[in-house]
């Protein structure tokens, strides 16, 4: 049996995919798949790479919660998911240390995410914020970077590179289909936080390279569409944001279509400006899904949730004692307990084969 299994989308894959694939076979105890939303049109999959092809474009969420739900049924469950963008590079020891890191993690632990590098070596974006108004007005006013270090309980990895426990994934009901494109590892960690699930930061020393847009490139209905997905969120969340997220998050939006026109850069206000504008649609129009009549021939809503529907959870793992979906959905309701974000420094490749006392992931104790 796999211990990890590791999930690329993809909708025609990019330049990285077969390299990619190949150093995820190769990886120890990993179980690779490859969700096609597009067309292999006869490109070759390396060896022991298991494609699930055929299903129209449902969208990331719905894609990986496809691939789990095969999994699951093929049974038993692996202990870890891997999220992969089809435009992630991982270094030969990163590859080579991270099954043993994530055996290394306590159960309660419930993700792990890892430092990120630009394609021309500098840090990359691996950390969000969770939208809240406070948050989003902050960042409009000081950054992400200042609000990642205002609020570290709220902060949780990008969609582009993270692990998550299976039983995890499963009590939390999987990614929400509604979602086609955007939010929606924004969407899992809002429910993570109610339920009160800890996450751990991999140490610098096991980062991955993230390209990031290569398959979208600069398409204008994409930025509308994550601007609706905002709205969708907005509505899914409207318990505990309220209703002045929306109207904060167009202020933003507004004030860096400004500043980017300032700055001489129309391509990046444009891009704002779309956002924007697929926000006010979303809010306005909960309905109207434009990428399905797109080029990209997005999957509608109703047949993403018929595809990207998980079996119960049960009683899977360490994790699905601590919390359940009912719990979660009424956690959220109420405002929910906060998330554990256990910056746990990673262990050396020598020290991975005992696990360590949970104290040491105690975010209390590192601060």
């Amino acid at each position: 049996m796999h211990s990890l299994l590791a999930v690329v989308v993809s909708h025609g894959g990019s330049t990285r995919l077969d390299h990619l694939l190949s150093v995820l076979v190769a990886m120890s105890g990993c179980g690779a798949v490859l969700v096609e939303n597009g067309a292999l049109a006869g490109r070759r999959v390396p060896a022991g790479v298991r494609v699930l092809e055929g299903q129209g474009n449902v969208g990331y969420g719905t894609a990986v919660n496809l691939a789990v739900r095969h999994a699951v049924e093929d049974g038993p469950a692996p202990d870890w998911l891997l999220l992969i963008n089809s435009d992630v590079t991982i270094p030969p020891n990163t590859a080579e240390v991270l099954p043993k890191l994530l055996a290394w993690y306590p159960p309660s632990i419930d993700v792990v995410g890892f430092p990120f590098l630009a394609s021309e070596g500098g840090p990359g974006r691996s950390q969000g914020v969770l939208p809240t108004p406070r948050t989003s007005a902050f960042i409009t006013l000081r950054g992400e970077a200042a609000a990642l270090a205002r609020w570290p309980e709220l902060r949780h990895p990008v969609g582009a590179f993270f692990a998550i426990r299976v039983p995890t994934f499963l009590r939390l009901g999987g990614f929400r289909p509604d979602y086609w494109m955007y939010y929606e590892e924004t969407d899992l960690f809002a429910r993570l936080h109610a339920a009160g699930g800890r996450i751990a930061w991999a140490d610098d020393e096991w980062p991955v390279v993230h390209v990031g847009g290569e398959t979208v490139g600069r398409s204008d209905l994409l930025h509308a569409e994550l601007g609706r997905s905002a709205a969708i969120y907005a509505r899914r969340h409207r318990a505990t944001l309220g209703w002045s997220w929306p109207a904060v998050h167009g202020g933003q939006l507004a004030v860096l279509t400004v500043r980017k026109l300032a700055t001489g850069r129309p391509q990046d206000a444009r891009r704002a400006v779309g956002i924007l504008a697929g926000l006010v649609a979303g809010l306005t129009r909960p309905s109207w899904e434009p990428a399905v009549r797109s080029r990209w021939r997005a999957a509608p809503a109703e047949t993403r949730r018929r595809v990207g529907h998980l079996p119960p959870a049960g009683g899977a793992g360490p994790a699905a004692t601590r919390f359940g979906t009912a719990q979660i959905e009424m956690a959220g309701a109420r405002g929910g307990a906060s998330s554990v974000a256990a910056a746990a420094p990673a262990p050396r490749p020598g020290e991975l084969e005992s696990r360590p006392d949970p104290s040491v992931v105690d975010p209390l104790a590192a601060g």
